[in-house]
């Protein structure tokens, strides 16, 4: 689809109100299917569940510039993909890390339109961000030097900065389909994505306290890149927001029936 001047890879199914759902940084909808956190091939047939490859990744066109990768301009795609499937109707947003991001700048920019929101591992943000923009700003030069399959490569052993142990252990057989989307992206889009991560941060927390929107926050231990102290902060800030923390393989096989839950309740039309 042609979204805000960019060529989008967008995947629908089911049939219903619309869920509207953003992957992580270097992801794609190919590689959250190989680790199947989510197990999206189960959804309930009664939403309509869009999936979508962000730009720059995966399918979808890339920017030429860091500044387009901002979460907030990563969420002007998220809100227009949404308007065009929901009609009059409202929608929930969501996504995973990036994604979550991505789902709460859309939400903040356009309150009244969303009936719930659902972020999975907040990212670092606020006084944990800086530390984390700099490793993405000497990531940019390694991800422009090598390409993705090089990049994918270098990174088979280090999957600890991207999950944590216990998971790794776990889905053991799974786990290098998280690097699937790193494979095919070129030198220049992945310089530019990095650059881009390392310049945004969420909005300021008084900006989210204000923000009256169902929340299910879903957040796991162990994992430096998205800390739980973004999702006890998100928590606390959120005036209707419950929280729910991970500490193992069998806490994240509940998730794929908490977002479910989720989703069909606050699409009732008596929910609101």
């Amino acid at each position: 689809m042609k979204i805000n001047q960019l060529e989008l890879n967008v995947r629908t199914q089911g049939a219903g109100p619309l869920f509207v759902w953003g992957h992580g940084l270097m992801a794609s909808m190919h590689s959250e299917d190989e680790l199947d956190l989510f197990e999206w091939a189960q959804f309930p047939a009664d939403i309509c569940l869009l999936r979508y490859d962000a730009r720059g990744h995966g399918s979808s066109e890339a920017c030429r510039e860091p500044a387009a990768y901002h979460w907030a301009e990563l969420a002007q795609d998220m809100s227009a993909l949404a308007e065009q499937h929901a009609g009059t109707a409202g929608y929930v947003l969501g996504g995973q890390s990036m994604g979550s991001a991505t789902a709460l700048y859309a939400a903040m920019a356009n309150p009244s339109r969303v009936r719930g929101l659902i972020l999975v591992n907040p990212p670092t943000a606020w006084q944990t961000r800086a530390a984390q923009s700099a490793f993405y700003r000497s990531s940019a030069w390694l991800g422009g030097l090598l390409g993705g399959g090089l990049l994918a490569q270098a990174m088979r052993g280090k999957l600890s900065r991207l999950l944590p142990w216990w998971l790794l252990d776990a889905r053991s057989e799974k786990v290098q389909g998280v690097l699937q989307g790193v494979r095919s992206l070129r030198r220049c889009t992945l310089f530019n994505l990095f650059r881009g991560a390392a310049l945004t941060d969420l909005p300021a927390q008084t900006q989210i306290a204000g923000l009256q929107v169902p929340t299910l926050i879903l957040a796991w231990s162990d994992d430096p890149t998205h800390p739980l102290q973004t999702a006890e902060i998100l928590a606390r800030l959120l005036p209707a927001a419950q929280l729910h923390v991970a500490h193992s393989n069998a806490d994240v096989q509940m998730w794929p029936g908490l977002i479910a839950d989720f989703v069909g309740r606050v699409s009732r039309p008596d929910s609101g």
